[in-house]
């Protein structure tokens, strides 16, 4: 099977893999124990803490391990609106965002806070014009994917970033489909959220990137772990092969992602070419290894099974949708309809992604569309 779904998830790089199996001998004891060996783990965990945020070019205090991508995008939104609900009530986001901003966005509408979608292009750019428009007086926080994992369009955050901070907005990104891949411009950013599933690391991991020059108020009134940003036993052992997995592909990001774009484009080419698919998203300002297309004249569910018939694995969207039925907002975002995004598949590479794969997968594709 020719794996094309990473977006979705990576597999588990075996560097990473052996950091994970390593620490869970040497410490596995509780990081918060007060014991020699949970001392011992203690300094593990800060230490891939200091580790990661030197790549990242942070201070360690200013990043935080939680259960996932999801998690950090939920905890991030709510903790600063939370803190700064005296300023204003007002918050800007997109349409094209993940599952999970989405329901963190629902959570604090309850909470008496509104929420202003700024309206994207046809290609998922946020423009200067939309979001000015979008502003108010009483707007505190913005939050808007570096890009969607559905539409691969890469945001300028320089510019948005540079509009909010005029305005003393805060601005949380959700960096899960770029950190590592593109450069992410974190000196633009109040806050961010990061996944170690997506960088060849365990599943059920991720982090939160908050500045410590703003301030944070807790979302749970008890916690006890990582600076009571949330609660629950740290995965010491996790959170070591996620900093092997950053450092991994930082170490790459420019050469691997070069290499993704090149084999990218060529199988686009090779594609639309054919008249039987069209792009969606930015032609350019797009993740190197993404391409979101509609299958003209087709399903994108029936095509995408017919894929997985013929040993290609590919995606109809985000895997955090999985079971609904209604049309993928950040698609309508779009302004697709719903008959174009039934014929919606995303096809992403990775690091273990091969040429000899590339090339198989736009002749399986090819073929299946025109038989």
């Amino acid at each position: 099977m020719i794996y094309m779904d990473y977006s979705a998830t990576t597999p588990l790089s075996e560097e990473c893999l052996h950091v994970y199996g390593e620490t869970a001998k040497l410490a596995f004891a509780n990081s918060s124990s007060v014991h020699t060996m949970g001392l011992e783990a203690q300094t593990v965990l800060e230490k891939t803490r200091s580790n990661m945020a030197d790549l990242l070019g942070r201070s360690s205090d200013e990043l935080y391990f939680t259960g996932s991508g999801s998690e950090a995008n939920f905890l991030s939104l709510v903790t600063l609106a939370n803190a700064h609900a005296r300023k204003g009530l007002h918050i800007l986001s997109t349409k094209t965002e993940h599952p999970s901003v989405h329901e963190a966005l629902d959570y604090l509408k309850n909470e008496n806070f509104e929420v202003t979608y700024v309206p994207v292009t046809k290609d998922g750019i946020i423009s200067k014009e939309a979001l000015l428009e979008a502003i108010r007086p009483d707007t505190i926080l913005a939050s808007f994917a570096h890009a969607s994992s559905e539409v691969g369009t890469i945001q300028d955050l320089h510019v948005l970033g540079k509009l909010l901070q005029a305005r003393g907005i805060l601005l949380h990104s959700d960096c899960v489909q770029t950190i590592g891949k593109v450069p992410v411009p974190l000196d633009m950013l109040s806050a961010a959220s990061f996944s170690a599933h997506k960088l060849y690391a365990p599943k059920g991991l991720g982090a939160a990137y908050i500045s410590n020059r703003v301030h944070w108020f807790p979302f749970y009134a008890h916690a006890s772990h990582e600076s009571q940003f949330r609660p629950g036993t740290v995965d010491v052992p996790g959170i070591a092969a996620f900093g092997k997995g950053l450092s991994d592909a930082l170490k790459t990001e420019k050469e691997q992602m070069n290499t993704l774009c090149t084999w990218r484009n060529n199988a686009l080419h090779r594609l639309l070419g054919s008249g039987k698919f069209a792009l969606i998203g930015h032609p350019t300002r797009r993740l190197p290894f993404h391409m979101g297309l509609r299958v003209l004249r087709g399903s994108g569910q029936q095509f995408m099974l017919e894929c997985d018939r013929q040993g290609l694995a590919i995606a109809t969207g985000s895997a955090c949708r999985v079971g609904q039925t209604a049309p993928s907002e950040a698609l309508l975002a779009l302004g697709l309809t719903s008959e174009e995004i039934d014929q919606y598949v995303r096809i992403t590479f990775g690091t273990p992604t091969s040429e000899a794969e590339v090339m198989e997968m736009v002749d399986i594709c090819l073929k299946i569309v025109n038989e």
